[in-house]
């Protein structure tokens, strides 16, 4: 039988903060490790970092699988603090980020970029760059910033036919959660002939008016469907008119 977050023998602290990530149940943790989570919920590292010492040892959270420690590995103290101010816990996980983004960590001076380097190296972990990424996008002119090609990093997109990979949520995660960001690059990849794959949910960009979309945005905070099928028939019907017929259409085609 399933088990509710609050049934946990955890802290409160510690329940707030799965809730406040989206975990409501503990099979909703289910496959999950640090690694997957930090890579699930990328500007909530603090958070994740904060709770997984706790669930490792409640046995709700196991550690990843062959992983690597950096506790288990010889290295400078300088470099040992460097990785633990970044939330980085295992080896593997510095894979997971370009080397340009390695270079940006305080503290992070030359000598110590060599140390992580050789025991990357040494551990059979490439350390990659960008510039590919952004060679192999620049004919098709995206207007992506730095952010955003560290987003594509991590979603091990390097040409412009791995963008058919992907789906619309996976574009708002590498436009760093910005609404207003993904909504512009969905639409200038739409005009490119990209063709996003479905995921559970969809964001009213993709099926509404994009003014209709932005206003939801912006006046509300709704931007997905199941968002605006949880509001209240009050709600929604104290919006105004400019938007509401389109809303109406929504709502009756996502009726259970």
């Amino acid at each position: 039988m399933d088990l509710h977050i609050d049934d946990l023998k955890i802290s409160d602290c510690t329940k707030n903060i799965l809730h406040e990530l989206g975990f409501t149940m503990v099979s909703d943790l289910e496959g999950h490790d640090y690694i997957s989570l930090i890579q699930k919920f990328p500007l909530q590292r603090h958070r994740v970092y904060s709770i997984i010492q706790e669930l490792n040892t409640a046995g709700y959270l196991l550690p990843p699988e062959n992983a690597i420690s950096i506790y288990d590995v010889p290295m400078s103290q300088r470099l040992l603090h460097i990785l633990e101010r970044n939330y980085i816990l295992y080896l593997s996980q510095l894979s997971l980020c370009s080397k340009e983004e390695h270079a940006r960590m305080r503290n992070l001076g030359e000598q110590t970029m060599i140390e992580l380097e050789e025991i990357c190296k040494a551990h059979g972990i490439e350390l990659r760059s960008i510039h590919e990424i952004k060679e192999n996008l620049a004919p098709y002119h995206l207007p992506f910033n730095s952010a955003q090609y560290e987003g594509l990093y991590r979603y091990k997109i390097t040409s412009f036919d791995d963008l058919k990979k992907i789906t619309t949520h996976d574009l708002y995660m590498i436009c760093q959660q910005d609404y207003n960001d993904t909504m512009k690059m969905y639409y200038i990849l739409k005009d490119k002939g990209i063709i996003f794959q479905t995921w559970e949910d969809q964001y009213l960009f993709e099926i509404m008016p994009r003014k209709d979309a932005q206003t939801l945005g912006r006046k509300y905070r709704i931007y997905t469907v199941s968002q605006l099928c949880s509001c209240a028939e009050i709600f929604i019907d104290s919006m105004p008119p400019s938007i509401l017929l389109s809303v109406k259409a929504i709502l009756e085609n996502n009726q259970i």
